[in-house]
């Protein structure tokens, strides 16, 4: 706001007439103003820069659908040996984890020898009936790897499948999808997920890490955050309330870095609805929001107890406001755009001059 003490501290006036004198010097002043940009457009400018991040999981095939391309043990050709793991990648991802715990309470079965089938998928574990059950080992043809449990052909119980491009998931699974608690890890940016999932998508309680420090922790439902949360940048900055969508939306209250805080309602990621504005120099603002911006009927208060009591719109003064200049005198009178309008510009604009 700069030095708003400076340019608001004329002699109180009583009429609206005899600010005319003075108009010139106080109310062309910038400073007078309660400048939207001290309060709303960091806002825009932080979320562009850290947005609220989606981290969208299985946005690719999961290999782990084409199980239902791998034949019973009678079918293929048996080998002596698993064959080592081509994909340099997926050699990579593999050497840097500890060796998979296979769980005592495991459903188990029959093993046999590795079999190699003729569309090149490659299974080695154990089978019950034909079908894949027990603790097993799957290789595909890009070099995705799975090892865990196996129910009627299908991964179910605990397990590991590195993708060929790197990412991996760990955790429990129920018919061919990440069903439980289980953590998912990209290999390339190295995000992390580590919670609850229903059929391959987040659901229930969860949290988030980005490599650059940012974090998201509460919940979740159908693959997105939605319910209550807490979101943390990288920069420091923190919002903890609602979301919808994977957005702030609801209610919620942002800290800044800085100090400053924002406890209101959020839509879309942007303040909207009714909520308080806090400065870390003792300056707040109590009212109505829009799309970001002060909207409807607000209060700003500055720290030696000035006031502005009134309209917004898009940000600035628009309409009636009370502005008390000291501890005992008050102006009322009729904004534009943020400027005060003397009584002749009120006819003028009264009159259509």
């Amino acid at each position: 706001m700069g030095n708003a003490s400076t340019c608001c501290s004329h002699p109180a006036i009583q009429k609206q007439e005899a600010l005319i004198p003075q108009q010139k010097n106080m109310l062309v002043n910038e400073e007078c103003d309660v400048r939207e940009w001290e309060a709303d457009d960091f806002v825009k400018i932080g979320l562009q820069t850290h947005p609220v991040k989606e981290h969208k999981l299985f946005d690719q095939p999961s290999v782990i659908r084409r199980l239902e391309s791998v034949e019973g043990p009678k079918l293929g050709q048996r080998l002596e040996v698993f064959p080592e793991i081509e994909n340099q990648i997926v050699r990579t991802v593999l050497g840097q984890l500890p060796l998979l715990l296979i769980p005592q309470d495991m459903e188990r079965g029959e093993e046999n020898p590795p079999i190699k089938f003729d569309n090149n998928f490659i299974y080695h574990g154990e089978w019950k009936d034909s079908q894949k059950h027990g603790y097993g080992k799957l290789l595909w043809p890009d070099g995705s790897y799975y090892e865990g449990g196996f129910i009627n052909d299908e991964t179910s119980g605990f397990g590991r499948l590195i993708h060929s491009f790197g990412d991996y998931y760990e955790g429990s699974w129920k018919h061919d999808q990440a069903n439980g608690y289980g953590k998912y890890h990209r290999y390339r940016n190295q995000a992390t997920y580590e919670g609850n999932w229903v059929n391959d998508k987040q659901q229930g309680q969860g949290k988030e890490t980005w490599q650059d420090g940012s974090s998201y922790e509460g919940e979740y439902f159908n693959g997105k955050k939605q319910g209550r949360g807490l979101f943390k940048w990288g920069n420091g900055n923190m919002y903890i309330g609602d979301f919808n969508n994977n957005k702030m939306d609801g209610h919620g209250v942002y800290y800044w870095k800085s100090g400053k805080v924002y406890d209101g309602e959020w839509k879309e990621n942007r303040m909207d609805g009714e909520g308080s504005f806090n400065w870390p120099d003792g300056r707040k603002y109590k009212g109505s929001y829009k799309n970001d911006l002060k909207e409807g009927y607000g209060i700003f208060e500055w720290s030696d107890g000035r006031y502005y009591k009134g309209e917004w719109k898009q940000g600035k003064q628009h309409g009636k406001g009370i502005l008390r200049m000291d501890q005992s005198k008050e102006i009322t009178a009729e904004w534009i755009n943020g400027k005060m309008l003397t009584e002749k510009q009120i006819e003028q604009q009264a009159t259509g001059l």
